[in-house]
């Protein structure tokens, strides 16, 4: 192997092994905060309807 091979292997190796880590800090973090994640995610669900209707009744004035 050339030297630039070697030295793109191992910042590949390096760029997966970090994503692996981040990848389960992340996973485990959204278990650990379950209940906030639920609440975040209806909180974005109830202003993407208040948007949609404001929107439609935006519409029909027009």
């Amino acid at each position: 192997m050339k030297p630039d091979n070697q030295k793109n292997a191992y910042k590949k190796f390096l760029l997966f092994v970090i994503g692996f880590f981040i990848l389960i800090l992340g996973v485990t973090l959204i278990l650990a905060w379950w209940p906030s994640v639920v609440a975040l995610f209806r909180g974005s669900i109830g202003v993407m309807l208040a948007l949609a209707g404001l929107m439609m009744l935006y519409g029909l004035s027009k």
